[in-house]
């Protein structure tokens, strides 16, 4: 009876780590992703190099490495990105932020200026996390859009002239109603199609047209644009340094049902009462709504068709 043959052949995953991330270093955006498509294991030493490269990227832009000009607005808009994506702390978020950053680093990258880099960015890792929900139970939907809002919250209590208004509560719901003067996003003209899919990318684009203002702003730079997404004209505008009687200003309501302890976990942090980044457990079977509602003044001849409103999570979206 022949002896059976032992395979010797060598599987990526065997090789050294120093060597594989060598070889995960020459490869473009395409190769790259169909690594992370061969088996879990190589997705998930995949996003360990994304990651560790990105960490390093960041380091090499830090405070103190350069004070040239473009440089300091390199640190800026990655400042800014960490931010927003440190909120997105679950295990699927990971994998998205890792795929993201492969674009964010790749070759056409380099022809976008700061302010853009970060925007693109954002719009595609939230694109990818709306795109997942459709295959996420419940609770994991739940706790994404808990995330989502953490990150407003984060990137709003970061402004120069964000202001608390008030807070409200009714048999129903409880609020809460901030201010960022100096500062405008609007809606000019927005493409027909399913209630679902304008929700979607208003959640998408409201984040990354904040952070890129936020940019602007830590920049201490006025900027006022338009920017067509999907079929959708936004307009939006920053002034840290305007000294006019009349300036842009923006209110952003935050509409929330669910449990009291959930409301003063909210409250505590949009307060800056709570450090976002501690340990938060959302026990199964937390059910919960929250809508956003923005009103924005420009100025006495400026129209625009509509205010930026839309549902961070519905009840209607945890029917499994």
């Amino acid at each position: 009876m022949e002896e059976a043959q032992v395979d010797k052949r060598i599987r990526l995953q065997d090789l050294p780590a120093e060597v594989l991330h060598m070889v995960m270093g020459h490869l473009d955006l395409y190769h790259h992703k169909l690594l992370r498509e061969t088996s879990e294991e190589l997705k998930q030493i995949s996003t360990a190099y994304i990651l560790h490269h990105h960490k390093a990227y960041e380091v090499a832009h830090s405070e103190g490495t350069s004070e040239k000009e473009q440089s300091s607005a390199k640190r800026i808009m990655l400042q800014v990105l960490r931010t927003t994506i440190s909120y997105f702390s679950d295990e699927d978020s990971e994998s998205d932020v890792a795929i993201s950053l492969l674009h964010f680093h790749s070759k056409e990258a380099v022809f976008y200026n700061e302010a853009d880099h970060l925007g693109k960015f954002l719009a595609h890792f939230l694109f990818l996390n709306e795109r997942t929900f459709n295959v996420f139970s419940a609770e994991r939907l739940k706790l994404k859009r808990l995330h989502y809002t953490m990150a407003i919250f984060g990137l709003l209590r970061q402004f120069r002239n964000f202001r608390i208004l008030g807070f409200g509560k009714t048999i129903w719901h409880w609020n809460v109603e901030v201010e960022l003067s100096n500062t405008f996003i609007g809606v000019i003209g927005e493409a027909k199609a399913s209630f679902n899919t304008v929700e979607s990318q208003r959640r998408i684009y409201f984040i990354s047209i904040l952070a890129e203002l936020l940019f602007h702003e830590k920049s201490n730079q006025n900027y006022g644009g338009q920017r067509g997404l999907e079929g959708t004209l936004y307009t939006y505008s920053i002034q840290p340094n305007s000294k006019a009687k009349r300036t842009p200003r923006m209110f952003i309501k935050f509409i929330v049902e669910g449990p009291q302890f959930l409301i003063d976990y909210l409250k505590d942090l949009i307060s800056g009462d709570e450090d976002p980044h501690n340990s938060f457990d959302l026990p199964p079977g937390t059910d919960f709504a929250i809508r956003v509602e923005t009103r924005c003044f420009k100025g006495p001849k400026f129209v625009y068709l509509g205010n930026l409103n839309f549902n961070v999570l519905r009840w209607s979206e945890l029917v499994d």
